[in-house]
């Protein structure tokens, strides 16, 4: 064999050199592609919070109609209750004493509800408006349909029979301002939660409104669907005048089968 040349492998280095430079061709492109795909991972993150910020609930502020719905109405369900509360231990009739307490009940259940929302918005429950400010006409001491004090004494100090017919009477006037103030925040285009509770106060008051009159009726006494007017329990009927379209606004929503909360 002397003399003859033996094919040799090329060197190692040399093959361990291509190797080389191909693995680190290959890892260049993994780390691209992993780089791209970070990046379109980051894009479609983006478009996702982008996406669900935009469609984040945005609270309704401290001057909104919202808010000065839930103070106002806050403010007139406290009283229906009181007054509900009144006729329930007083009235020696079964079925108003029924009828009074699914009033009380309902409105403390909204008055609670209302509260809430109010403080999960990170709002006061009192503002520093007016009431009734956020309809545009401010008023100065009882809102419509508020009953006076005189009126609270009477109704606490009455016969039952005088007593079933008084809170027939204010709760009637009351319940037609509610609906009032209801249909003017309807007309504002609120809040989603505020607008399906003043549509459950529309339609459930109007409801009770005809009740109420049939109840009144009954008992041979005016009805506020006859003068148009608050009935001037105690000389104080100067508060409440409500159109008599409140009531048949109220009675066609309650046709609407909205159920109670």
């Amino acid at each position: 064999m002397t003399g003859e040349s033996v094919a040799r492998p090329p060197a190692g280095g040399a093959v361990t050199g291509r190797r080389g430079s191909e693995r680190g061709w290959l890892g260049g492109l993994g780390r691209r592609r992993a780089g791209i795909a970070l990046l379109l991972l980051a894009v479609a993150l983006g478009a996702v919070v982008g996406s669900a910020w935009a469609a984040w609930p945005r609270h309704p502020g401290d001057d909104s109609a919202e808010a000065g719905f839930l103070r106002d109405m806050s403010s007139h369900h406290a009283q229906a209750v009181e007054m509900a509360m009144t006729v329930q231990r007083t009235t020696t009739d079964e079925d108003l004493r029924l009828f009074a307490t699914d009033i009380a009940l309902t409105q403390q259940a909204e008055l609670g509800t209302m509260d809430g929302w109010l403080e999960a918005w990170g709002l006061p429950a009192t503002g520093t408006e007016p009431p009734m400010a956020w309809m545009g006409h401010p008023v100065e001491g009882r809102m419509p349909g508020m009953a006076s004090p005189e009126q609270l004494d009477q109704l606490r100090t009455a016969s039952p029979a005088e007593a079933d017919v008084l809170f027939l009477q204010l709760m009637t006037t009351h319940h037609r301002a509610g609906v009032e103030m209801a249909a003017a925040v309807l007309e504002r285009d609120p809040d989603p939660l505020v607008r399906r509770m003043a549509e459950r106060i529309v339609a459930n008051q109007g409801v009770e409104i005809a009740t109420m009159q049939g109840m009144l009726a009954e008992r041979g006494q005016p009805t506020t669907a006859e003068t148009g007017e608050s009935v001037p329990a105690s000389g104080h009927g100067e508060h409440g005048t409500i159109p008599p379209s409140a009531g048949a606004v109220s009675g066609t929503a309650a046709a609407s089968g909205t159920p109670r909360p």
